[in-house]
């Protein structure tokens, strides 16, 4: 087997970044369907925090609900941007739709949860571009290297 022919993993790459743009438009859709067809309901902040790391900020947010008969308790990643918003809230108004890809959309931060999975979408979406071409220049190089191996092959000697 030839030593370039790994280089035919990268294809790998724009096939995990196509899946990204996928998974971010399910998310955006969803999450749009959720807010316009779900149920309104009003949950109870059990838990909130956020986490300060160095360049990184994030932070969670459980909430419980009762949907029926019975009580539905979850943890929801936030941006800071979310969790400035909702800091000092005992309870908040959601959207529950079950069986939905996005079940939960939570009222005050639903423009930002919306205009954060687009955004997400539109970088994994140049990302898979920029992976597509390079892609396609790594295996051009690899097949014009498996073509022309027996070329390159060379004997060194020791002269005295």
């Amino acid at each position: 087997m030839n030593k370039y022919w790994f280089l035919s993993l990268i294809w790998l790459l724009p096939g995990y970044m196509c899946f990204l743009v996928f998974q971010q438009a399910m998310v955006y859709t969803s999450t749009i369907d959720t807010y316009e067809n779900g149920t309104t309901y009003m949950a109870e902040v059990t838990d909130f925090d956020i986490k300060q790391i160095a360049a990184q900020s994030n932070g969670y947010i459980d909430i419980k609900f009762e949907v029926a008969d019975s009580v539905i308790e979850r943890r929801l990643s936030l941006s800071i941007q979310m969790a400035q918003r909702l800091m000092e809230t005992t309870a908040l108004p959601i959207r529950y739709q079950q069986g939905a890809f996005q079940e939960i959309v939570l009222f005050p931060v639903y423009s930002i949860q919306k205009s954060t999975s687009l955004i997400n979408m539109g970088v994994a979406f140049i990302t898979f571009g920029i992976t597509l071409a390079v892609a396609f220049f790594v295996q051009r190089f690899a097949f014009r290297r498996m073509k022309n191996e027996h070329e390159e092959d060379f004997e060194i000697e020791l002269v005295d």
